[in-house]
């Protein structure tokens, strides 16, 4: 019953257009009919809750139907979300104002809340810091945040009017990176997605992996042109990088810095961070947290009450047997339960 729901759900929303978009992309990396693709993605769309987007990322039209079954999709992680996360308290993750005060121990740095915020109390803020991040408190994939260098020259009254017109409240200590995360790019701070599941008192760590800006962005958001690569346990990366593209790059196309093998400052320290802020809010068990590394230690970005799940199931990333991540999740999530998966 379920699948039917959210079948209709999507049927009724599609963006047809784009799917079919989708369609041609894949019959020209194929070569396969497109009109094969497209009735096998409507199949796959109802037999794994699969959108078009799932269907190009995970190059579906090259797995057979139990490996598909293995992938975690949209429908599927949307499952994982409502049996996980109670909505009524998805405010302290979706506006960011409200996330920094909430988790201000692990922020670790100052911000201005330009709802409240005069001229007079920006201009005191941009005295303490001439390098600053702007952002919509609702910004989400890294859309509307910019970086801002304030110099002996700027009007400091027009761009406080400019923000408050884009409705950029969000104003915040530009975060400076551990030198060694600079070797993958400067040009943006390079997060990790730590990814936790809080289940019967305890944290799990589902996922780990790198996000890098290409050079060019101020961001590295994957979505915003950004690429990221998988880390293990013990902090080191131990994938090549992927763009959203399906680029691989076995060093940074502008650092020339090897990907495969880089170690993460702080690691220990970053995961022992994720585990205590993932008991703030206990209503809230699955979270994709976004870090950084300061040459002081870990801090929190911002945490995501809706995680991604598209990131870490890309071809680069794929074991041998080709597999998705479902059944370490539904481990984790339905053990010990009767719950349907």
């Amino acid at each position: 019953m379920r699948k039917i729901k959210y079948y209709f759900q999507r049927l009724f929303k599609m963006d047809y257009k784009a799917m079919l978009k989708a369609v041609k992309q894949v019959h020209q990396r194929s070569k396969k009919n497109s009109i094969v693709i497209f009735f096998d993605m409507i199949y796959c769309s109802f037999k794994y809750l699969a959108g078009y987007t799932d269907y190009f990322l995970f190059y579906f039209e090259n797995l057979n139907n139990k490996q598909r079954s293995t992938y975690i999709t949209r429908g599927v992680n949307n499952n994982y979300i409502k049996y996980l996360n109670d909505s009524n308290y998805y405010k302290y993750f979706r506006d960011k104002i409200l996330f920094n005060d909430t988790f201000k121990e692990y922020i670790k740095r100052d911000y201005l809340d330009l709802n409240k915020a005069s001229l007079k109390d920006f201009e005191n803020f941009i005295k303490k810091h001439k390098t600053i991040m702007v952002k919509p408190i609702d910004a989400t994939g890294g859309f509307g945040i910019e970086k801002l260098v304030i110099g002996k020259d700027s009007n400091i009254k027009k761009i406080y009017n400019e923000l408050l017109e884009k409705k950029q409240y969000l104003v915040e200590e530009c975060v400076k990176q551990h030198k060694d995360m600079d070797k993958l790019g400067a040009s943006s701070v390079n997060t990790l997605r730590i990814v936790t599941i809080r289940k019967n008192e305890k944290v799990n760590i589902m996922l780990r992996c790198i996000r890098m800006g290409n050079g060019v962005n101020a961001v590295d958001n994957f979505h915003s042109g950004g690429m990221y690569s998988m880390f293990d346990e013990k902090g080191i990366v131990i994938t090549d990088a992927v763009d959203r593209k399906g680029n691989s790059y076995e060093k940074h196309p502008f650092t020339n810095t090897k990907i495969k093998g880089f170690k993460i400052p702080f690691y220990k320290e970053t995961i022992d961070m994720c585990i205590k802020a993932s008991e703030v809010i206990p209503e809230i068990r699955y979270i994709g947290w976004d870090i950084a590394i300061t040459k002081d230690g870990p801090l929190i970005i911002e945490g995501n009450e809706l995680p991604g799940y598209d990131l870490y199931q890309s071809k680069v990333h794929m074991n041998e047997n080709k597999e998705g991540l479902k059944k370490v999740f539904d481990k984790i999530i339905y053990e010990n339960e009767n719950s349907s998966k």
